[in-house]
């Protein structure tokens, strides 16, 4: 896991003077390290990144050839991709030109470009979030793609030559089980649209493409983590995104008032671990909320969590696989927004879950019976 660490350093150019350090640590290597190495990347969405960090080992510390070779095929694939994804925004942003609308894109293609190498940066889907408009939004959507039957309120899903876009209703899922984070994230929701206004969204370089202002998106991000985490949703490369981002906005922040706006929210714990986390394993020089000296109880859990990371997600079964998923989703929600007690939490999560089998079984059994 060092090993990884260490070649997203160099790659995020967050230390380049951990080149020799790097080459220290890495000189007793062996090929079959190197596979281990392989593998986790790809599970923690930084195979590419991960390769950018090699470039800068001696010859003789790199990978075995014929791994390196899968690795930059890797890389060549993944540079597809990330032009496949822009070519996918210049045809949605020349619809909603059309349409005298804004193309507003969060988080993914808008983090990629603060990158070094913007296509090294893995992306999954497109964000985009006009809020009120979103109605009008899927009507537009529905012209160029397969809408996605099956959604979650806070937003409709929609694929456009192969590419999964999510229009926003929301910033934050506001009808979640869990009634206090459900409360949270109204509260986060209230603030980031009292920060907006029509004007203040900012033009990426491209006619009619614009994101967020960084003060609202340094919110935003830190409760779109939050929210991964406490799900043990949160992998590496979500973290490097946290690293580049408040590293590469660092005089565009009013580091204050972001620190305000977390300690009423209640998450200033949860922010000075990650800050601490993303230093010690990134490079990361927090400036805002930073804690004099690292707890490793924290720096564990963190570890812990980011490591049960899937690729793929699966629906726990049997039901002792979901209990001890929610028992421990339980215990991230104790560490950071206090005590929570059974019936308030993993009691609903529960009766959810056997819904959602309840109603999943009862679709096989009605598609059969129409069959």
């Amino acid at each position: 896991m060092e090993m990884l660490f260490l070649l997203l350093k160099l790659s995020l150019n967050m230390n380049k003077d951990e080149v020799e350090y790097s080459s220290h640590v890495l000189k007793n290597n062996k090929n079959e390290n190197w596979k281990q190495l392989f593998n986790l990347s790809i599970r923690q969405g930084v195979l590419l990144l991960s390769y950018e960090g090699i470039q800068y080992l001696p010859a003789s510390l790199q990978p075995p050839r014929n791994l390196k070779l899968r690795w930059c095929v890797n890389v060549v694939k993944g540079k597809e991709r990330y032009d496949h994804y822009k070519e996918v925004i210049t045809k949605l942003s020349g619809l909603f030109f059309n349409n005298n609308l804004k193309l507003v894109l969060i988080k993914g293609i808008t983090i990629a470009e603060l990158y070094p190498v913007p296509s090294l940066r893995e992306s999954g889907d497109i964000d985009i979030c006009l809020l009120e408009k979103a109605g009008q939004v899927d009507n537009l959507l529905e012209t160029l793609g397969v809408r996605k039957e099956k959604g979650i309120p806070k937003h409709t899903t929609f694929f456009i030559d192969g590419i999964p876009i999510e229009n926003h209703y929301t910033f934050f899922d506001t009808s979640l089980t869990f009634r206090r984070e459900r409360q949270l994230y109204q509260k986060m929701e209230n603030i980031l649209k009292g920060m907006l206004s029509e004007e203040s969204y900012i033009s990426i370089n491209e006619n009619n493409i614009f994101q967020l202002p960084p003060q609202a998106a340094a919110l935003y991000i830190i409760g779109h983590t939050f929210r991964h985490f406490c799900c043990l949703d949160t992998n590496i490369r979500q973290l490097c995104d946290w690293t580049i981002f408040f590293s590469k906005y660092k005089n565009n922040i009013d580091y204050e008032l972001l620190s305000s706006q977390v300690c009423e929210l209640g998450l200033n714990d949860f922010v000075s671990h990650i800050n601490d986390f993303c230093f010690l394993k990134l490079g990361f020089r927090p400036y805002f909320m930073a804690s004099p000296k690292m707890d490793t109880k924290a720096e564990l859990m963190i570890l812990k969590t980011i490591m049960r990371y899937r690729v793929t997600p699966v629906i726990h079964v049997p039901v002792i696989g979901v209990i001890a998923y929610l028992f421990r989703r339980n215990n991230l929600y104790k560490r950071y927004l206090g005590r929570v007690n059974l019936s308030e939490f993993l009691l609903p999560e529960l009766k959810s879950y056997f819904l959602y089998l309840l109603k999943k079984r009862w679709r096989r059994v009605k598609k059969e019976i129409e069959a």
